[in-house]
């Protein structure tokens, strides 16, 4: 628990005082309140202090929020709350949720003041007035420095995993100020994920010493790395005096338009979109491309690899797998509830496609299935296609730019209009458009309308919003009949950051897992066995759920991981076949420090007994006490009699308090199925044909995943690749006939 941010913002209420009146007119009984009110990751308190007139001090005293990402806005809002004597200030710019929750916690603290909370919650033209005609606080001129944590937070272990290094310094700043301004910001040090980084540094260091704000706009898609920046730079301006209210300007709308030609036009600059634009321009396409985020790749730079069935590589190589044998594999397991004509389309198109990336720079490894390709993570293989091939060709490029809807004339898609983040509205007229935005893994709305739930922590792209899939909508498509949360392999929290740390690791051992009323609901050698398949999914149906462990498996993850928990054969099994995350079998080093945190946060529970646990989780008497006795004695008997589990993952003992449980929820990727298209990527309507000059790509659309996802890796990937260049060949081909 973070108590320590007990900042009182007393010499800002001290600067409004001098004038000896209080434009907001706000009448309060004095003394000192506290409220609350949830943040992003557990309770917010705050304790307010007022007199008969204003509101004289905020003190943060309580909250969980990630060190470094919400320090800005624990600091900031308060601040402006009290020199406007008002709740109707700005949220900071990529931590809404926190800005959102300090001003409830303060509403809520002052309900029993007698204020007039409608009118507390207004703005006050007159002290916006007052408030520019103050002179600013003058600063200690100087370099100073300041450091906060970014994507990855503080003793992460996750970040190597995308390319970062395997331990974590924080993003650290230069700031140079005079009495009154910020000369210069010069970031030192960021080891957040090589690709998204650097959008980051380059516009941050700009965009504050241009504007003058530590309130300027996140770049979109970069958001964690933003917010650490502005917080070290936050941190470095207190240190030199700075009263943050002087910097705080919003980034302001443009009221402006553009306008461009093309004869393709495509939504989305990631994986999808990317090999769209690079088929396209092959073909003497004009085209445009319209990102959402500040960066191209999307989550694909995240990712290792791709299935490529019958390259020349995986020839050379000596693979003897055949598109035949991988489209029977694939229709079996998905029970052939995935479309057969884009599975077949794919994988005949997937050897070609390795080597057309190989072509272009691409260098790629065979992986051990034979035909999938290993192309390493980052962002350089992608922005390589675009500096040596996409952009020289005279492609425009339109980064921070959100596709809204499109242009149809009659029964013919003709472009689409988008919005700059700046406000800048833009129209793209072209023969047709292609979308790839993503999925809709970013929208809890329409995670709940087509995969009947959103309780999932998110560890995609929050960007992936569902844009495309309603503009596809808006002209007629048909959604595909398969849709489904894409799952990832490890449980996490929606409350608190699991995915940092060991945590994320819980479910992957076989321990007891129990749904939220107590009771066992699969069997757990699943996550050992196929975590990313069969054992995401059988988590799924329970929505949130618990693991249940005592002292001495708590230890031995600490000193050994889940190697302790084992016997010597099982662990090698693992690592040799089914290729668990090197990281789940070393030392779980800071699993102490966040049990901690969970349970700070209300979402771990400690008992010296299975009944004392059984009570703090909320459980019915008996449930949990019943469940965990069937269990122990099926652990000894080594027979699973409910879930038939693999006597192999029979080994968790659960006999010495005090006993834990740790709520988690599904973690997904994003979103695997949506528009329904043909074998050339044309978006097709309910009448099942194809609407002119409308094409789709990517997480955007249906017809390749079947569910579970299948349990070979790269697929996402190879699917992304191949159906964004099926689609932006097709596209030039409807074009040079239109």
């Amino acid at each position: 628990m973070r108590k320590g941010y007990a900042f009182l913002i007393s010499a800002i209420a001290a600067m409004l005082l001098f004038t000896g009146c209080h434009p907001s007119n706000l009448s309060f009984t004095a003394g000192s309140y506290i409220g609350t009110a949830q943040g992003k990751n557990g309770q917010i308190k705050v304790e307010v202090s007022v007199d008969e007139d204003s509101i004289n001090s905020i003190k943060i005293v309580e909250n969980h929020e990630t060190e470094g990402l919400a320090d800005t806005a624990l600091k900031l809002i308060p601040a402006e709350i009290i020199k406007n004597q008002s709740l109707a200030v700005d949220t900071v710019s990529g931590a809404t949720i926190v800005s959102d929750a300090i001003k409830e916690a303060v509403k809520n603290a002052l309900e029993p003041s007698g204020v007039d909370l409608k009118r507390l919650s207004e703005t006050h033209s007159e002290a916006h007035k007052e408030k520019g005609s103050a002179q600013k606080t003058p600063m200690a001129p100087g370099v100073y420095t300041g450091s906060a944590y970014g994507k990855w937070a503080k003793g992460s272990n996750e970040g190597a995993r995308f390319g970062s290094p395997k331990v974590i310094q924080p993003i650290t700043v230069d700031v140079k100020v005079d009495e009154d301004s910020i000369l210069d910001v010069t970031v030192t040090n960021c080891d957040d994920t090589p690709g998204f980084k650097e959008p980051a540094i380059e516009r941050m260091q700009k965009d504050i010493v241009e504007k003058q704000s530590i309130a300027v706009d996140v770049v979109s898609g970069c958001t964690m790395t933003c917010r650490g920046i502005i917080s070290a730079v936050t941190q470095a301006m207190e240190q030199a005096g700075a009263d943050f209210t002087d910097f705080n300007a919003k980034t302001e709308k443009r009221n402006s338009t553009e306008e461009y030609t093309a004869d393709v036009v495509i939504a989305g600059g990631g994986t999808a979109g990317t090999a769209a634009a690079l088929a396209a321009i092959e073909k003497g396409a004009n085209v445009v491309i319209v990102e959402k985020t500040g960066k191209i790749g999307g989550m694909g730079v995240c990712s290792t690899g791709f299935i490529g069935v019958e390259s020349s590589f995986t020839k050379a190589a000596g693979s003897k797998v055949t598109v035949d044998e991988v489209f029977k594999e694939m229709m079996e397991y998905s029970d052939w509830t995935a479309n057969p004509l884009i599975v077949k389309t794919i994988l005949e198109k997937s050897g070609d496609t390795a080597d057309w990336l190989a072509a272009h720079g691409y260098k790629l490894k065979i992986g051990g299935y034979g035909y999938t390709h290993d192309t390493g993570k980052g962002t350089q293989k992608m922005q390589d296609l675009y500096d040596n091939y996409i952009l020289p060709a005279g492609a425009k490029l339109l980064l921070e730019t959100s596709a809204t809807e499109l242009l149809i004339d009659g029964a013919r898609v003709t472009g689409l209009k988008a919005v700059k983040k700046d406000g800048t509205v833009v129209t793209v007229h072209a023969d047709a458009v292609i979308i790839a935005t993503g999925g809709f893994g970013g929208n809890p709305e329409m995670l709940e309308r087509y995969t009947g739930s959103s309780n999932y922590y998110l560890s995609g792209l929050s960007a992936s919003t569902g844009d495309g899939l309603n503009m596809a909508l808006s002209a007629g498509a048909m959604m595909n009949e398969e849709i489904f949360p894409h799952l990832t392999e490890f449980a996490a929290s929606t409350t608190l950051d699991y995915n940092s740390y060991f945590m994320k690791y819980l479910n992957y051992g076989g321990l007891l897992q129990v749904n939220i009323e107590g009771k066992r609901f699969m069997d757990e050698g699943l996550c050992a066995e196929q975590p990313l398949a069969k054992g995401a999914s059988a988590i799924r149906t329970a929505g949130s759920f618990y693991v249940i462990f005592d002292q001495a498996t708590l230890d031995t993850l600490h000193t050994q991981g889940f190697p302790g928990l084992f016997p010597k054969e099982t662990t090698e099994m693992l690592k040799k076949t089914i290729l668990w995350r090197g990281r789940a079998l070393v030392p779980f080093t800071s699993i102490m420090d966040e049990m901690q945190r969970a349970m700070d946060a209300h979402i771990a529970c400690k008992g010296s007994s299975i009944e004392e646990l059984e009570s703090q989780m909320g459980v019915e008497k008996d449930v949990l006490v019943n469940t965990v006795a069937r269990y122990k004695q099926m652990v000894d008997q080594k027979q699973d009699d409910d879930f038939y589990k693999n006597p192999v993952w029979l080994t968790q003992t659960i006999n010495g308090g005090p006993y834990y449980a740790v709520r988690m929820e599904p973690a997904i990727f994003g979103t695997s199925g949506g528009i329904k298209v043909n074998e050339q990527f044309q978006v097709v309507n309910k009448e099942l044909q194809p609407i002119a000059g409308l094409y789709a790509a990517g997480q955007d659309t249906g017809g390749f995943m079947g569910y579970p996802y299948y349990d070979i890796p790269g697929c996402t990937m190879g699917y992304s690749y191949n159906s964004g260049r099926i689609a932006g060949e097709h596209a030039v081909d409807y074009s040079n006939r239109n």
